[in-house]
Formats: structure tokens, sequence, C-alpha cells
């Protein structure tokens, strides 16, 4: 009896054995990172309805709410929203498309699986709302002390309508594009976004901005990054060669964008409350982008002492002056010169 619960215990002992030998549990390891095997509408589609339904099929089940933050769709219809059917994503836009539009659904790096295998690369797709895909495009690289910066935002404003934008990043080397734009001139401002969340920090992220027309031909745009703006622009000197208009200049490079109205600035002789003069009108000045032209309603007069009073100056960076004073005295004009920057009365 002994020797049968003996040889018996053997038996067990070698089957355990034989057991714990096998192959892991779970199969091989997983080392592949998730892709995106299917998207729809499928990658230049034209005539896509203005409420579709977007889908992105990837290769496994991935980390959902990671996933979802890495999806992009450009130009910005407004909100996403997003469900799973297993490894497939359904998304929908809180607004309606834009008609003739071409939009591009991005996946930027990161996507995870559930073995924590990350993807590297980025997916990008095309379609249109219109007939066709766009032809315009606008490239180039972005830098910051001759080097260049990996992923920057560049983004494309449309002059005819400024709630278009289009925005894309830099690579590793600075180089973006931006393919399939609308024809027609854009406004461009490349930053970095130091904090993630989309949106450029005049006051704490370095940037750069610039113009552009897209006619027949992909447009060349390089941008240079410059140190950020954390303080409002300060009016340096003001002052006048002639009777026709006041040159006001500032320590900035003041906002492209901005029109100036003739009630910001208030011009008075000889002093601050001294007579009124009104102000016919307000441009920038062409030959320099820290400069602004005044142009009063009457004749300045030669060796007369004046008092300019601006007001709501912005600049590059979007940080407003809020109100700034000087005096000058109107010198009279070199014979045979003139005013440059001024205008024919």
């Amino acid at each position: 009896m002994t020797n049968f619960r003996t040889s018996a215990a053997g038996v067990l002992l070698v089957f355990a054995a034989c057991a714990r030998m096998g192959a892991p549990p779970g199969g091989p390891e997983d080392t592949q990172p998730p892709r995106v095997a299917e998207v729809a509408p499928h990658t230049d589609s034209a005539n896509v309805p203005l409420k579709p339904e977007l889908t992105l099929t990837f290769s496994e089940k991935v980390r959902k709410e990671q996933a979802q933050m890495l999806v992009q769709l450009s130009p910005d219809p407004g909100r996403l929203y997003f469900s799973w059917d297993g490894p497939r994503l359904k998304i929908t836009t809180q607004d309606s498309l834009r008609p003739d539009v071409t939009y591009r659904l991005r996946v930027r790096p990161g996507v995870t699986d559930m073995h924590r295998v990350r993807a590297d690369s980025s997916f990008v797709s095309y379609f249109s709302t219109g007939g066709q895909l766009d032809a315009g495009e606008i490239s180039g690289t972005v830098t910051h002390a001759d080097s260049g910066v990996f992923g920057a935002v560049v983004r494309a404003a449309w002059m005819k309508d400024t709630t278009l934008v289009y925005d894309t990043y830099t690579d590793s080397s600075g180089a973006y594009r931006l393919p399939y734009l609308r024809g027609g001139g854009y406004h461009l401002l490349a930053y970095r976004d130091a904090n993630r969340n989309g949106a450029y920090d005049y006051t704490r992220e370095p940037g750069a901005g610039s113009t552009v027309s897209i006619i027949f031909e992909p447009a060349q745009v390089d941008l240079a990054i410059e140190t950020a703006d954390t303080t409002a622009p300060i009016l340096r000197s003001a002052g006048a060669t002639d009777s026709l208009s006041v040159r006001l200049t500032f320590d900035d490079p003041l906002d492209s964008l901005q029109t100036f109205a003739p009630d910001s600035f208030t011009l008075r002789t000889p002093d601050s409350t001294g007579a009124l003069l009104p102000v016919d009108s307000v441009v920038a000045d062409k030959a320099d982008v820290k400069r602004i032209l005044l142009y009063p309603a009457e004749l300045l007069i030669d060796g007369q002492s004046y008092h300019i009073t601006v007001r709501s100056i912005k600049n590059r960076a979007g940080l407003i002056l809020k109100s700034a004073s000087r005096p000058f005295t109107v010198r009279p004009a070199k014979s045979g010169g003139g005013n440059a920057g001024g205008r024919q009365r």
C-alpha cells in the first residue's frame, strides 16, 4: 500500500513539472506598435457630407483616452466626439464641416496598445467636402537661433475668412508642410506650444509671423522664432519733420493686423491741457514695423510745440499699451526734402 501511494505521488510530481515546462501563458510578446489599418472616408475622397461619420480602425485595441487626445481634424470643426467598438474609433463633429474645403484627419505619434507598445509615427489622411481636393500648398522651415525647431505649431489663417485656419507641426529638422489649401492670402504663425494646450501664449512662448499669397504655385515661407515678448509696447518718441504728419516710434514691432482709429490718438497744442487738434487718419509705416504715421486734420506749424497721447496700441505678441504721451516740436523741413512715408495733400 505504501509503495502504491509513493508511486502515485511521483507521477503527480512529474506531471506538474511537465506542465510548468510549456510555453508561458499569453503567447509570444507583443512588440509591434499599433497602426491605423483603415480610415473612412478613404484618403483623397471628395464630396464628403458636411456631417460625416469619420472612423479610424486600429490594428489592435489601444488605450482609448490617450488615443482620443492624439486625434485632430484641421481646419478645426469644433469639439470632436468619440465612440469605440473594439479597435474601431468613430468620430463626430460638434459643428458641420465647411463646404468645398479640404480637411486633414491626423493621428499624432504616441498611440499605445494594451501591452504598452507605443507608435512613434503619425497617420494622416485628407478628404474634401467639395468636388476635388484643393491645390494650394505652403511649406518651409521654422528655426530658432539658426537651428530647426521640432514640434513647433504652424498655423495658416485664410485672409478672406480668418476663422478658416489650417495647422500642422514641424518635423525633427524644423520643416513643415501645409498641402491642399484654398488659393489666396494667408496669415502664418509659428510657435512652440510649450504647455501643449493648442493655443499661442503670447507672453510666454516664442513665435514668429508672416503673410503669404498662394496663386499658381506652392509658396515657400521660412519662419524664425524670436524670444517671447513679455511687456507691452513703449512709445519711444514722437516727432514731425514737416506740416503733414506725426511719426510715432515704439520699442516693439506692432501688430500688422491692427487698425488704428483716429479717436485713439489725442493731439493738442502746446501741451496736454492745450487746444485739441483733430486727427484725420492713422496708418502703419510701411518702412518700419515699429512706427505709426498720424495725419492731423490741420497743417502743423513750424516751431510749434505739440503733445500726443496714444491708447490701445498692440504689439506682435498681442500685448497692449493702454496709454502713453510724448511732447514734440515741429522741425522746419529741409529744402529739397520730404516725408518719404507721408501722403500728398
